[in-house]
């Protein structure tokens, strides 16, 4: 069963680099940064730093460089943000001489802290469009034609509707992603429990609905997947 837990990637790093492109790594030249190898570091991050980008991102005046001729963008999971999910990818990134972009997306803005650093919350399309404004500003900064997306749980399904829709397939190279859910997810039985509560009790609506816009859309059947 596809899940939409918040899992680490640390033990895929090296995959991960190797889909991104084909020659050997090289170090950049510039500032090493340091790559923890533990999920705390995010948590930290988050709890310290919040609405930081990780570590060795969003430098806009980096210029690709022959070796690695694509900017990289970051995309987080769903409760996530930029500072809590990419601690140990983003520099990892970024010391092999990528540039390194990351983005907080579907998060209300409006509200108080720490509220507002929950991202992924609104419905995938509304997400979608966000990342490709993103995408756009990455382009025009790095002076490139396309970009590699990175993603985790939603940031590995979201981007989907980016690329299919909005105009994203002619605009991304590679896409790799870490735990998307492709085909959706009962969330352990939460989103059956959900229907089977709505079908029940009309008048109730659903109890996943509200203030996250994108949890019906990860579930089984639901018309975001089917599209």
């Amino acid at each position: 069963m596809r899940r939409l837990s918040r899992v680490t990637v640390f033990g895929v790093s090296a995959a991960l680099l190797a889909a991104l492109t084909a020659a050997p790594s090289v170090a950049a030249a510039g500032e090493q940064y340091p790559v923890p190898y533990v999920f705390t570091a995010n948590v930290i991050a988050g709890a310290t730093q919040p609405g930081t980008p990780p570590p060795g991102s969003n430098d806009w005046t980096c210029q690709p460089s022959a070796a690695h001729p694509r900017p990289v963008v970051l995309v987080h999971g769903l409760f996530a943000n930029m500072t809590d999910n990419w601690q140990t990818m983003s520099p990892l990134l970024a010391n092999n001489g990528y540039c390194v972009f990351a983005l907080t997306y579907g998060n209300d803005t409006s509200a108080g802290s720490p509220q507002d650093q929950f991202g992924g919350l609104a419905p995938m399309e509304q997400s979608a469009a966000q990342l490709s404004a993103f995408v756009n500003k990455v382009l025009a900064a790095t002076h490139t034609r396309k970009v590699d997306i990175l993603g985790h749980s939603e940031g590995a399904t979201m981007p989907d509707y980016y690329i299919e829709y909005l105009g994203g397939a002619a605009k991304v190279q590679r896409y790799v992603g870490v735990s998307g859910v492709k085909h959706g997810t009962t969330l352990h039985g939460i989103g059956t429990l959900a229907a089977e509560f709505e079908s029940f009790f009309p008048s109730g609506g659903n109890p996943m609905a509200g203030s996250c816009g994108s949890c019906n859309e990860f579930l089984v059947g639901s018309d975001f997947i089917n599209q």
